[in-house]
């Protein structure tokens, strides 16, 4: 069996995160062998990886605008890169993700998925530490081959467009034949990398969601260039999201579907062997075939967390507030769970 944690993008909002995260592994003595993150979830699972929980726990609460962003005026920045720079973040990354770090990493055999999104190619770009990762025809994997590497794909997944400069991640690689290719936040593609984590062989995924399951209406006009284009990405987000989870459940609904129709030709007398004959057809395998329903876990907060559009104000006090929302978002999945899902808990 192989548990898989899946962290959506949101800036500030990863507070909510690290709350469900924290009981998840204090409470239930959770642990995780595949880690995927977007965006925010890429600076969180890495830390979660090898248990540094206090110390996500104190990224996430006491930070502020000016230890992450350079926060400038948008007419200042018209031929630019980005709004704002993210040299706060970059020096924080490399305190973290230390050559030691990284190297612990690598011997702790978790498998840690960072989701980027290429500017030149266009591609869904996930970089990895695993060994032997699955190909996709939906993304294209990288092997992480150097601290260095990893901290550029981490600050890259982190970097959401417009508002945070590309980084080059491959940039330090050895026979790299596009080095200077920019890589920008993983949720321009993946909101949330469920399908990474199926794709990597996890047969029960946890995944956190930090957009609302409740938009609440916003009356106000806008009236600024800078106001609308929040917005539009805040909208933008919460349409990739959706769209991010609609697949994978709506295929793990239909695993279910196949599992319980199994069940019932048996109990009506049908053979296993039978049974299998039916559903399986060599001269047309299916993404059906032989695979087993997924026990698939999903947090989200019933409403709006703060943060800002896109989750670009970090302000301790509110954090504070977004680990504790996390934490009872936990609590009520868990009260709502049938005795059959719980084995964990």
């Amino acid at each position: 069996m192989k548990n898989a944690l899946v962290i959506s993008g949101g800036g500030s909002k990863g507070a909510f995160a690290v709350g469900v995260v924290k009981d998840l592994m204090n409470l239930y003595e959770l642990d995780f062998d595949v880690l995927v993150g977007t965006s925010t979830g890429a600076l969180i699972v890495p830390l979660v990886a090898l248990g540094e929980m206090e110390k996500l726990e104190q990224l996430y609460t006491t930070v502020t605008d000016e230890q992450i962003l350079v926060k400038y005026n948008i007419g200042q920045r018209l031929n630019a890169h980005s709004i704002f720079t993210a040299g706060p973040l970059s020096d924080k990354i490399d305190a973290l993700y230390t050559d030691d770090y990284f190297k612990r990493l690598q011997q702790s055999g978790k498998e840690i998925y960072l989701t980027t999104t290429c500017l030149q190619t266009e591609e869904l770009v996930v970089f990895t530490t695993a060994q032997n990762p699955v190909e996709s025809s939906y993304y294209k994997v990288r092997k992480i081959i150097s601290a260095d590497q990893f901290r550029r794909a981490v600050l890259a997944s982190a970097s959401q467009p417009v508002f945070m400069p590309p980084v080059k991640v491959n940039k330090t690689v050895p026979g790299e034949p596009f080095p200077e290719h920019q890589f920008v936040d993983g949720g321009v593609r993946e909101y949330a990398g469920l399908g990474i984590a199926t794709d990597a062989g996890a047969n029960e995924i946890f995944t956190i969601i930090h957009s609302a399951k409740s938009i609440k209406q916003d009356n106000a006009e806008q009236t600024s260039l800078f106001s609308i284009l929040e917005k539009t990405i805040s909208v933008f987000i919460t349409d990739v999201a959706a769209n991010d989870l609609y697949g994978p459940l709506h295929y793990n609904q239909g695993l279910s579907y196949i599992s319980k129709v199994k069940q019932k030709m048996k109990s009506l007398g049908v053979k296993d062997e039978d049974i299998e004959a039916y559903f399986n057809i060599d001269m047309l395998p299916g993404a059906y075939q032989n695979k087993e329903p997924l026990k698939i876990h999903l947090i989200q907060p019933e409403g709006d967390l703060g943060g800002g559009p896109g989750g670009l104000v970090f302000n301790p006090i509110e954090m504070k507030g977004m680990v504790l929302k996390g934490q009872l978002a936990l609590q009520s999945y868990v009260a709502h769970l049938n005795k059959d899902e719980i084995d964990w808990a």
